[in-house]
């Protein structure tokens, strides 16, 4: 086979890429079945990074090495698509029994293709041709093109019907990035000397690692409090599960004046002010078990279930008057004051997440300060 030293080196920059994002799963995240099918599509991305190289030091006289080689490869392929569409079925998926229907679907045609290839290439293992019969190539990348179709279409229905803001914006960006490599077989059919779906894959198979570890990151640094990720993935679960003798409230604290403020004061002053508002809502609930969580660049959440809407004002009336005689609030680049908005989960107009959260902007407990 031919060397070609531009192909050698795209390959190893990817292999080192690969071996970033497979090292950089930890054992305690593949008991996730979304990475675990996530891990071992690296693998076989590495593997087939090395038998596409390892194809070009071979002598074009060694016909069955060759074969070989373009069998493994193939079958590599078909790994990597089935790996890729299995990461977005668990990502998107929350029943196990979604798996045991479609496991013969999902499986079935790369084992069928895989047998094709390895029959075609043992059946004339030392004859020319170099290259499989074109059926088997026709056969791949049909079955590449289902999988990526098929993962793009999973998560574009996934993100239609996701009533959670927190997760939809997400996966709608998955569902463009999947249709990348797709793409990108269009174009290395025009230019098939140029490598070109290899780089494509690796690049959106890092988009994809990047998203699922940003997904693990449940706090927010400046504040110390969830973020949005833990914020989504609580509010998903209390929806579905609420205690019936409790009432589900969603209350948001938004500092006033605070874009203003930290175009006057400075970003420092600005994670400061997050900081004691954050240091001060979890004073006041510490002993309500309420889940507190940073909302956006000025806003926190507080998620509390309460027996009536009594209970709920017994709370905000303690964040605003204790606010007024806190010192800590008062201290600093400039007096922190805050306003309150409110909604009720299982209303007419609140039964999703995104409703309960739009609502909570009609409801005004204590209007802001206006500065």
């Amino acid at each position: 086979m031919d060397f070609n030293p531009f192909i050698l080196e795209i390959d190893i920059i990817s292999v080192a890429v690969l071996a970033v994002m497979r090292f950089g799963i930890s054992e305690y995240a593949i008991q996730d079945r979304a990475i675990s099918a996530f891990r071992r599509l690296v693998d076989f991305s590495i593997l087939f990074c090395i038998l596409n190289s390892a194809g070009g030091f071979i002598p074009s006289a060694n016909i069955p090495a060759i074969k070989i080689i373009n069998c493994l490869k193939i079958i590599t392929c078909i790994c990597m698509g089935c790996s890729w569409f299995l990461a977005v079925f668990f990502t998107t998926s929350v029943s196990a029994y979604n798996l045991r229907k479609w496991f013969t679907p999902i499986i079935l045609p790369s084992i069928i293709v895989s047998v094709i290839a390895i029959v075609d290439t043992f059946s004339n293992i030392s004859v020319e041709p170099l290259e499989m019969k074109p059926l088997v190539w026709v056969l791949l990348n049909v079955l590449t093109i289902l999988y990526i179709v098929s993962a793009s279409l999973i998560c574009l229905s996934k993100a239609r019907k996701c009533t959670n803001r927190f997760f939809r914006q997400k996966l709608y960006l998955i569902s463009f990035i999947m249709a990348l490599p797709l793409l990108s077989l269009i174009l290395q059919a025009k230019y098939y000397e140029m490598p070109i779906t290899s780089p494509t894959f690796v690049v959106v198979t890092l988009v994809i690692f990047c998203f699922y570890k940003e997904r693990r990151i449940t706090s927010n640094s400046v504040t110390g409090l969830n973020n949005t990720n833990k914020l989504g993935s609580y509010l998903e679960n209390i929806t579905q599960r609420q205690n019936p003798a409790k009432r589900l409230f969603f209350v948001k604290v938004e500092i006033d004046n605070f874009k203003a403020m930290r175009k006057k004061h400075g970003k420092d002053a600005a994670m400061e002010a997050l900081q004691k508002m954050a240091t001060f809502l979890r004073q006041q609930c510490i002993n309500r078990g309420s889940f507190i969580a940073h909302l956006d660049k000025s806003s926190f959440a507080i998620v509390t279930e309460c027996s009536s809407l009594s209970e709920l004002e017994t709370l905000m009336n303690r964040l605003i008057a204790t606010s007024a005689t806190s010192a800590e609030l008062a201290q600093g680049s400039w007096p922190i004051t805050f306003s309150i908005y409110w909604s009720e989960f299982g209303m007419s107009t609140t039964r999703t997440v995104d409703e309960l959260i739009d609502e909570s902007a009609k409801n005004c407990y204590k209007p802001g300060v206006k500065g």
